[in-house]
């Protein structure tokens, strides 16, 4: 078995986990270039709109896929739990229906991407690209949202959110008043009920959490401030 995974290697295929990369087999490449098979996924090293990553309902939990482009992936239903894709390109890909429970999505781009009843609680959405996702059913509780791009994202629910442990949909606060979303752009069908919410005291400015932000479209701001 190892003479045969060390003769695919040496034709630019990447071996991980316990499957083998059989594409790309005319041409030599070095490995950096080369597919990548996590289990039963192949990740598409160069995807492009002939040839994309296709992992529908794979298990991808705890997958260290930091910078991986994976623009246009059909990711529906894949488990992600754990996994570590800051920084990685995910523009327009298909995450429906996707675990991505406790996820490292740190300035990770996806924009454009369909998000739409996928589970994003707690994860790590620092300065991450959604412009243009469809967030529909997802699930963000728990979620880091500080720095988020949401411009042109659709139905947004962002109820049990927060920004660097600051609650976007009220609770305790060490801020004054949380200032959540500052100068945040979201449009759409939004959901931020109760932002800056922090009990029954009263600010002098009742849309302090909105300051420099601009929210159009449908949306809840009922208990905001």
């Amino acid at each position: 078995m190892s003479a045969l995974i060390n003769a695919v290697r040496g034709l630019g295929v990447a071996v991980l986990g316990t499957g083998l990369a059989l594409s790309g087999l005319a041409a030599v490449a070095p490995a950096a270039g080369a597919d990548t098979v996590l289990g039963t996924c192949t990740v598409v090293s160069d995807p492009n709109p002939e040839r994309v990553t296709d992992c529908i309902g794979a298990n991808l939990a705890g997958a260290n896929l930091t910078g991986v482009n994976l623009a246009g992936a059909n990711l529906s239903g894949v488990n992600l739990l754990g996994a570590n894709l800051s920084g990685a390109k995910l523009t327009g890909a298909n995450l429906s229906s996707a675990n991505l429970g406790n996820t490292l999505l740190a300035n990770a781009d996806l924009s454009g991407a369909n998000l739409t009843n996928a589970y994003l609680a707690s994860a790590n959405l620092v300065d991450a690209n959604l412009a243009g996702a469809n967030l529909a059913g997802a699930n963000l509780s728990g979620a880091n949202v500080f720095g988020t791009k949401l411009k042109d994202a659709l139905s947004v629910n962002l109820a049990g959110a927060n920004e660097n442990g600051i609650p976007v949909g009220g609770g305790s606060s060490s801020m004054p008043n949380g200032q959540p979303l500052f100068g945040s752009t979201v449009t759409g069908s939004t959901n931020i009920s109760g932002v800056g919410t922090d009990g029954p005291v009263e600010v002098e400015d009742p849309l302090q959490p909105l300051i420099g932000s601009a929210v159009t479209g449908s949306t809840n701001i009922s208990g905001v401030g």
